[in-house]
Parts: C-alpha cells; structure tokens; sequence
C-alpha cells in the first residue's frame, strides 16, 4: 500500500491508530450465534445473525478488561486471522500522546 493511500485510509478514521507490539486476547461472551442461512456448498455456509458479538478484550501490560464487540474478521493466509474489535467506550490512555 503507497504512502497515499495509507493517510487517505487512515484520513477517514474516526480516532488516531498506532502500530503495538502488545498481545491481545479475547473472550466471546455468548456460547453461541444462531442466524437464518444465506448461503451453502460443500467447502462452508454464510449466515446472518441478529445482534451484536459480544467480546472482552485484554490488553498486555494493562490492568482489566474492556468490553466490545467484534466488528470485522480478516483471513491474513497461512493460517492467520485479522480480528478487528470495536470496544463500548473510548480509552483515551491506550494511545500514548
């Protein structure tokens, strides 16, 4: 990705982003989705659920647990995945000034 599209991507965020180095786990707070089916074939299904997925995040080297939802899941290949969580409130003292 080029420098410009990186600040025109960054641009239209809502809060600053800074890269960490710090691991991060999550909890899902509900054993289980249930949705109306959207589509299905032999390799996977995609469905529809109703409400919001609810996670709780800890971050390393910060005392508690904040609470969100999960907002996005990306396949990054070779068997990772991208998580993106949206968290409940703001927590101003994660972005060091």
């Amino acid at each position: 990705m080029s420098d410009s599209q990186q600040q025109t991507s960054s641009g239209s965020r809502s809060a600053e982003r800074r890269r960490t180095d710090r691991q991060v786990s999550i909890r899902f707070s509900r054993d289980a989705l249930v949705g109306n089916g959207q589509n299905i074939s032999e390799q996977g299904v995609f469905f529809v659920a109703e409400g919001r997925v609810v996670v709780e995040v800890e971050i390393e080297g910060r005392e508690g647990v904040l609470q969100g939802e999960l907002v996005r899941t990306e396949n990054m290949g070779s068997g990772s995945v991208g998580i993106a969580v949206k968290f409940d409130e703001p927590h101003p003292g994660l972005v060091d000034g």
